[in-house]
């Protein structure tokens, strides 16, 4: 039974987010077609809704592939995040309260125990789930639709830190300390802390990405050596 488009693109954003799929990888019409079973119309819908999730680049005469990212886009991304969640985190301080200090806790343990199996999508959607439950005790509904809007526009730059697993066990302890930081009701702290937390985590993705690209030109020397 062919799949429909929302199918389609369900499994090829799973794909994307997990790094099966990885930037720069075309995504053939044709191929996709024959992979899924069913008419090309339902797969340029799927890749249509994957670059409005800025998943995916569509470009003309030379299709779809899957987005890279530029160090300057990373950076200024975080550095917005940055300041809209270290904003967001600082006012939740004040009312936060002990069922939600309770939730925190246990997604952290979570994120320890998706880490030890490598689940890096896993540790992904629990990290978002632990930091939109603490923008949700902030009284700033505006604020937090800002942090939503933000994050979804940014979602395809987290596949990038499947380079770098050990940078996702310095992460959860950074959560651990801005939950230490709620618990003593020290908005200052907690807000200096996310800000740090969330721009170190731009830094690494900007030292995956030259390292990316490094490890490309070295394997393109290579290649051009060896021809003969």
């Amino acid at each position: 039974m062919a799949l429909r488009s929302s199918e389609i693109y369900q499994e090829l954003r799973r794909r994307i987010l997990a790094g099966e799929l990885a930037p720069g990888h075309r995504l053939v019409v044709r191929r996709l077609s024959e992979e899924f079973g069913c008419s090309d119309i339902p797969v340029r819908e799927a890749l249509r809704s994957l670059e409005g999730d800025d998943l995916i680049e569509i470009a003309p005469y030379r299709g779809a592939q899957v987005r890279i990212y530029r160090p300057d886009e990373v950076r200024e991304a975080y550095l917005i995040r940055a300041n809209l969640e270290g904003a967001a985190t600082g006012a939740a301080a004040d009312f936060v309260d002990d069922e939600t200090l309770a939730q925190l806790e246990q997604l952290i343990e979570q994120m320890d125990d998706v880490l030890s199996t490598e689940d890096v999508t896993g540790f992904s959607a629990l990290n978002r789930e632990f930091h939109e439950l603490v923008f949700s005790a902030c009284p700033y509904r505006r604020l937090q639709d800002l942090i939503s809007n933000v994050w979804d526009g940014h979602v395809g730059m987290v596949t990038v830190m499947r380079l770098h697993p050990e940078r996702l066990h310095r992460s959860n302890e950074e959560h651990r300390a801005i939950l230490a930081a709620l618990r003593a009701r020290d908005g200052e702290l907690a807000s200096r802390l996310a800000c740090q937390h969330k721009l170190r985590v731009g830094d690494d993705l900007v030292a995956a990405l030259m390292e990316d690209d490094e490890r490309a030109a070295r394997t393109a020397t290579t290649d051009a050596v060896a021809l003969p």
